[in-house]
Formats: C-alpha cells, sequence, structure tokens
C-alpha cells in the first residue's frame, strides 16, 4: 500500500508541471508592460481632464492681436487659420535642437495618425519665430522645406514679435555666443486649438509620443 501510495504522489507531481523560470520571467515581464500601459494611459487621462478644465482660462486664437509674414511674404493674421485645427509654436530657424526636434515629432505623430486612418489634412503647424532679425521670409522658407511637413513660418519686426511673445506668454531670451553670433533660450510648449480657435491645451517638450499623438487626435477629431 505504501509503494501504491508513493506511486501515485508521483503520478500526482508529474501531473503539475512547474513552469520554468524563463516562462515565469516572461510572465512578469508581460505584466510589466501591461502595467506601464495602464499607468501611461492613466497618467494621459488625467493630465487630459486637467486640461480641458483649464483651457477655459485662455485666450481663444482669434483672440491674439497679430499681423505676420508668412514664408511666401503673405500677411497673416489670427483669423485666416480658424477653421480648421492648428498646432502652435515658438522658435527659430538657428535653432540647434529643440525646434527641429519639435517639428520632426509633429510631423510623426502625423504619420502615425495617418497610419491609423484618421484625415491629418486640416492640421495646421504655425511655426513663429523669436528671432525675426535673421529669420526673414526667405530664410524661413529655406528652412522649413528641410522638413517633410506642411508647416507655416511666421515673421516680423521686432516690434510685432515682442507683441506676439507677451500676449502668448512666450519666454525668449538673447544669449550671446561670441564672434558676433548668438541663440535664444526660449519657450517649448506646442500650443493646440481647435477648429473654431478654442485652446485646447500644450505638448511639452520630450513629451511621450504616445501622448502627443492623442493630443493632436483630439483637435481633428
Amino acid at each position: 500500500m505504501a509503494y501504491i501510495r508513493r506511486m501515485e504522489d508521483r503520478q500526482t507531481s508529474q501531473a503539475r508541471p512547474v513552469p520554468p523560470r524563463a516562462g515565469r520571467q516572461m510572465l512578469l515581464f508581460a505584466g510589466g508592460i501591461i502595467g506601464f500601459i495602464v499607468l501611461a494611459a492613466g497618467v494621459f487621462l488625467v493630465s487630459d481632464r486637467f486640461a480641458a478644465k483649464t483651457a477655459g482660462g485662455f485666450p481663444a486664437l482669434q483672440d491674439y492681436q497679430f499681423r505676420l509674414i508668412d514664408q511666401r511674404g503673405a500677411a497673416r493674421t489670427p483669423n485666416q487659420f480658424i477653421g480648421r485645427p492648428v498646432a502652435l509654436f515658438f522658435g527659430f530657424t538657428y535653432c540647434p535642437d529643440v525646434c527641429p526636434t519639435t517639428l520632426m515629432t509633429l510631423a510623426a505623430a502625423r504619420d502615425s495618425l495617418a497610419k491609423q486612418g484618421v484625415d491629418t489634412s486640416a492640421l495646421q503647424i504655425l511655426f513663429v519665430t523669436v528671432d525675426p532679425a535673421r529669420d526673414t521670409p526667405e530664410q524661413l522658407s529655406q528652412y522649413l522645406s528641410l522638413f517633410d511637413d506642411d508647416v507655416t513660418g511666421l515673421t516680423g519686426s521686432r516690434e510685432e514679435i515682442i507683441s506676439v511673445l507677451r500676449q502668448f506668454g512666450i519666454y525668449a531670451k538673447k544669449v550671446d555666443q561670441g564672434n558676433g553670433d548668438y541663440s535664444f533660450d526660449h519657450s517649448a510648449a506646442v500650443f493646440l486649438y481647435h477648429d473654431n480657435g478654442r485652446f485646447k491645451g500644450t505638448i511639452v517638450h520630450n513629451e511621450p509620443i504616445e501622448f502627443i499623438v492623442q493630443k493632436l487626435k483630439s483637435i481633428l477629431s
């Protein structure tokens, strides 16, 4: 009887295979990924809800007062951009990192939405210079032609640009680099507007691309 009991115990233990160590590690890894996705989605929903609550305190795009020149030499005012969603940010063509990164990130987010079947043709990306002395319409045209996306560059006189910076609350400080060269420290947020000009929220520098895609989608819906 003892022999039979030992045989039954052995058969029972053989019928309960223990997952190998590699399998347990894969399960933990998969669980970690799922947890991260859930956490990221939660963070996005909370931040998006907060942005929706605070957006009411920001002016609509058409409430700003400016008349700037685009890269083709045409005068542009805020009302001319109403009717289509807008992603607007400030920078300068001699910017070594933040500005080209922002342009490429917006283009990548737009491409991602297009692959999802979202019509992105209505999106207007506006690039307002903080360096009007160097960023003439011709310079803007040459610079923006380097990027595979439809971007409207805007420039004007020094006084006009200072007025726009103040209206939007943009920080821009000229930094002397010696030998007559200079750069700018400046705000790097992207301002998002619905097609009716209502402020939606912002995209901050180095924000995860998944968040940027969802934010652009929210103004295209």
